[in-house]
């Protein structure tokens, strides 16, 4: 369990109607409570929690899935329920109304826990692959235009596929399991395959000793047909990247092969920032009102590893960058980092700020995710040339 997560806490800001539809419909378990006869304040969580520690067989079973909820229970988390709720396939435009009946958010994840099951493991699913930082994901765009395959039974010839190659591989991978959903024109596969076995020493049912385990290891793909663009988190497998982005391509995409990775020599295109007179697009549909560059790192041309970089304080005018970089009077240079700050119409979600900074770096570095208002950002980045589509094999160097 998370040190911060208090189970205390947790019973006290469920509404009661949704604890006993969890503890006597889910998990048949505390039956002998009503909770009808349970008063609306602290003295019912207490006496929940009482009867709680008293459990054996299913209590860390429970605590797994309340902790859970309870991590899901933030701004980031409902508003990603939401997203998942109203969009396609659920199409439920009735959603957050039936949510907002429950004033706390830990009562609106568990409703959605409870009664929304799909949804809710797409989103934490999503969510969790959106959180995950860039370095861990090696991405490509130089695939196909295909049309994937996303239903289930493609889905599981994917998971079969993975199986055997690491069952004769590494021997292991046995079981496998494939959740496939759609965001934001993007397709996500995760792909769970049963790990070797392992024995730990743990508590059981009031009973210490040695368990044997079968954990799971996790692969993540996500494509976008619009793009070209193949996404894969392999964390521990870097060796197997080239086979597993086949698999994918064979089993979901249909192609007999792809190109043989390579890594973009340019995935991002500075060298406009360093015009003054250079304008990002799509800001106004993305209630974006501005972008504003504080730093940039340029690399002097000719013989050696010569670099400046240039720093203006968020005091100053916005143009601020542009007036040193006219004070220093560079020879030739190539613009390989930069830092910015997007100025926001309405505040951030879960905020109350406006802002946003980020970094881009050449050749195919940003730290900015893939999702709300980040992903917005992207898209301004794609659609002023700064974000490149396509790969580009020649550009500038250090």
């Amino acid at each position: 369990m998370a040190s911060d997560f208090s189970p205390m806490l947790f019973f006290q800001r469920v509404p009661l109607p949704l604890l006993e539809r969890f503890f006597h419909d889910r998990h048949q378990v505390l039956v002998d409570i009503d909770f009808d006869q349970l008063p609306e304040n602290g003295d019912a969580a207490q006496k929940l929690l009482e009867a709680f520690r008293e459990l054996k067989d299913k209590r860390a079973e429970i605590e797994g899935e309340c902790q859970i909820i309870d991590q899901m229970s933030v701004h980031g988390g409902i508003a990603a329920l939401i997203t998942e709720a109203t969009s396609f396939p659920h199409h439920d435009k009735t959603f957050p109304e039936r949510m907002a009946q429950f004033e706390t958010f830990q009562g609106r994840a568990m409703w959605t826990f409870l009664e929304h099951p799909r949804c809710w493991l797409a989103a934490t699913s999503v969510l969790r692959a959106q959180n995950i930082a860039d370095a861990f994901w090696r991405r490509r765009n130089d695939l196909p235009r295909a049309e994937p395959l996303v239903e289930q039974e493609d889905a599981d010839e994917l998971g079969a596929a993975i199986s055997a190659y690491f069952v004769e591989r590494q021997g292991r991978g046995h079981y496998h399991k494939v959740d496939v959903f759609r965001r934001d024109e993007r397709e996500y596969f995760f792909v769970y395959l049963s790990d070797f076995g392992q024995s730990k020493e743990e508590w059981e049912s009031g009973r210490f000793g040695q368990i044997a385990r079968v954990p799971s290891f996790e692969l993540i793909f996500t494509y976008s047909q619009a793009e070209g663009a193949l996404d894969l988190y392999a964390p521990g497998n870097l060796a197997h990247l080239d086979d597993l982005e086949g698999i994918f391509a064979e089993t979901i995409l249909q192609l007999d092969e792809i190109p043989s990775f390579r890594k973009d020599k340019r995935a991002y295109e500075l060298n406009p920032l360093a015009d003054r007179n250079f304008m990002f697009r799509g800001l106004s549909e993305r209630r974006i009102e501005s972008i504003v560059i504080r730093r940039l790192r340029i690399s002097l041309k000719g013989p050696g590893r010569r670099r400046v970089t240039l720093e203006v304080g968020p005091k100053q005018p916005r143009k601020a960058i542009y007036d040193l970089l006219d004070l220093v009077d560079a020879p030739a240079f190539s613009v390989t980092h930069a830092e910015l700050v997007a100025f926001f119409v309405d505040p951030l979600p879960g905020t109350r700020s406006r802002q946003c900074k980020f970094k881009v770096s050449y050749p195919g570095w940003c730290n900015l995710h893939h999702h709300g208002h980040e992903d917005n950002l992207r898209q301004v980045l794609t659609e002023s040339g700064i974000e490149l589509v396509d790969p580009v094999d020649e550009g500038n160097t250090e």
